[in-house]
């Protein structure tokens, strides 16, 4: 009950930042501002923002009132890179999704020009956004942080990979390349941000990088489980030759022992990076929230 109330509590601090700085869909520029509201507002379950947000509390003591708005800020920009990468990505030219969230994309809401431009909009937006955490060193070094993890080295680059990778057989490695890039990088980021924020040492730094990014790769890998199972039926047993519907995804390349040991093991790995820290209860929790979806 305690912890819902905080994801409740921390969940609204988010909500309210991100209407504080998105700010009105009134002109000049109606449409494109329409569009940025639908895309951030139109569901999603704010995992990074939150894991942030808690990972701060957690290295800071969960002293609340020190520091916490400046982690919310900095949760908001995550949030707003977040969703300014699903709309390009859900465009014609790039992935072609019609659908986001059980939702029209935004391009298919609006049109393809406004769909670009709300993506270019809530990009630049999330920088403008950091920098407004104090101290300005802090703010500086957390915009080099988003920098970073966007980038052609990273999720950028990982879209990049993901595009080039579309046509041709899937190997493994490229598969977790990809999802290391696509979805691990902003996990990653929240994570190097919390600790910026909450003056962590190199070494605490690097424990929450890894923990960040064995939460994504679970996540993705469930995905692919879970569709595959979904499609199957719930008789499904794992030890027959099923085979899934994709190459392209860790069941298709694994089969589903392995990508269920896989996923076992990077939450195993969480869980125990996370171990000697105090007031962990909440990050255990992200481990087990992911956990629950294996089917």
């Amino acid at each position: 009950m305690l912890l819902q109330k905080y994801f409740e509590t921390r969940l609204e601090m988010i909500e309210s930042s991100l209407k504080h700085y998105l700010g009105t869909q009134s002109a000049p520029a109606k449409d494109l501002k329409k569009a940025m509201h639908y895309a951030v507002f139109s569901g999603g379950k704010r995992w990074r923002p939150l894991l942030l947000v808690s990972m701060f509390e957690m290295l800071n003591g969960m002293r609340k009132s020190k520091g916490l708005q400046e982690a919310v800020t900095a949760a908001t920009a995550v949030e707003l890179a977040h969703n300014a990468s699903l709309v390009h990505d859900d465009m014609p030219m790039v992935m072609n999704e019609k659908e986001r969230r059980s939702n029209p994309a935004t391009h298919q809401k609006f049109n393809n020009t406004v769909g670009i431009l709300a993506g270019d909009a809530l990009y630049t937006l999330a920088f403008e956004v950091l920098g407004h955490v104090s101290p300005p060193a802090k703010a500086l070094a957390c915009i080099r942080i988003l920098a970073t993890y966007t980038k052609s080295y990273g999720m950028i680059g990982g879209q990049a990979v993901a595009l080039d990778s579309k046509h041709k057989v899937m190997k493994i490695n490229t598969l977790r390349y990809i999802d290391m890039k696509k979805v691990g990088s902003l996990l990653q980021a929240s994570a190097d941000m919390a600790c910026v924020l909450a003056n962590a040492d190199e070494n605490t730094r690097q424990i929450m990088n890894a923990y960040a990014l064995n939460l994504g790769l679970a996540y993705r890998m469930i995905e692919d489980i879970v569709s595959d199972y979904n499609r199957g039926g719930d008789d499904l047993d794992f030890d027959t030759e099923y085979v899934p519907s994709s190459r392209h995804s860790y069941t298709g390349l694994l089969g589903f022992d392995k990508a269920r040991s896989g996923v076992e093991k990077l939450l195993e790995d969480s869980e125990r990076m996370i171990k000697p820290f105090e007031h962990n209860h909440v990050l255990v929790e992200f481990v087990e929230m992911i956990k629950e979806r294996l089917p």
